[in-house]
């Protein structure tokens, strides 16, 4: 029987601009990401967000064609879809955001309907923490695997809900940045150990266009990312790492230390991926064989067993 993944956060218009090219209203947000990277993988996946009245209903035809499910996509009558406007410079690293328009956004409180109730594995995106607080608290039974996504503006400005969310999942996904601004320490091993303490059993660290690094309460391992040609749009890259880590363990029969080594393979794979191209559109258009030839080349990147490894 196929996995359920049930996915809650953004769908969102971007307008990004880089030293190539800018590109108007496009496609993007973390939900979107998240759920068109997995949708590669042998799952269920279904979507939870708000859209407003200005949303295509071919984007949403878009997902339906990937296998995702919309029913739990809200569309709103009262205002515009979530519209976020960026900057990046020459390095392809440093970007500014010029606008954030919260639109519907401001207005979210998610439902999670009976039959979306009961998902294998829940991803929390990047949103409000009292919002995914709210989501949670919908869930019927408890996933096999609860994965929480977050950014510096929540650390900033809500710490206290965002600790209380943080304390109620299996897996943070974060950057290095992030970890140290989070806890308050000096060294990413430190700041580790202090987000373990705060209630997950697990915690990645994302480090860019270097890779990403693993840990639990007693071990650590480095997965270097896949160097592209160039890069055109780094946007959505964490996302469709997430996508790529629960899609690969939504297959497995059980979420054991050499599963999770072999998603973050997979993982790293996939946030390479979207950078390629601006949007969704690599995500989109991307093959099976594709996927193999880029895990097949982080495989034999990592610095751990990997000789047993299928695709």
């Amino acid at each position: 029987m196929r996995s359920k993944l049930l996915v809650v956060g953004t769908i969102a218009h971007d307008t990004i601009k880089t030293p190539y090219a800018k590109v108007e209203r496009i496609l993007g947000g973390s939900a979107t990401h998240i759920a068109l990277a997995s949708s590669m993988f042998n799952l269920d996946c279904s979507i939870i967000s708000i859209v407003g009245n200005d949303f295509e209903e071919k984007h949403l035809d878009l997902l339906r064609e990937k296998g995702i499910n919309t029913s739990g996509i809200s569309i709103s009558k009262k205002g515009k879809t979530f519209h976020w406007s960026g900057e990046y410079f020459s390095d392809m690293k440093t970007r500014k955001t010029i606008d954030t328009q919260l639109n519907v956004l401001e207005e979210f409180e998610p439902k999670v309907v009976k039959e979306l109730s009961s998902p294998d594995f829940l991803v929390l995106a990047n949103l409000h923490p009292e919002i995914q607080i709210s989501a949670l608290n919908q869930i019927k039974n408890r996933p096999r695997l609860i994965v929480l996504d977050t950014m510096n503006f929540w650390i900033e400005n809500f710490p206290s809900p965002l600790k209380n969310i943080i304390s109620m999942v299996d897996v943070i996904s974060i950057n290095d940045e992030e970890a140290l601004m989070l806890t308050g320490e000096n060294s990413i091993i430190k700041a580790v150990n202090k987000i373990i303490k705060m209630g997950p059993k697990f915690v990645i660290v994302k480090e860019g266009d270097k890779g990403a690094s693993f840990f639990d309460n007693s071990q650590s391992f480095f997965v270097p990312s896949f160097s592209v040609k160039e890069v055109i749009d780094p946007t959505g890259a964490g996302d469709s790492f997430i996508g790529g880590f629960v899609g690969y363990l939504a297959e497995q029969d059980q979420i054991l230390v050499e599963t999770i080594k072999k998603g973050m393979i997979h993982a790293c794979a996939m946030g390479s991926f979207i950078v390629e191209k601006f949007g969704c559109e690599n995500l989109i258009n991307l093959s099976t064989e594709s996927i193999k030839l880029r895990v097949k080349t982080i495989k034999e990147l990592t610095n751990f067993e990997t000789n047993n490894i299928k695709n």
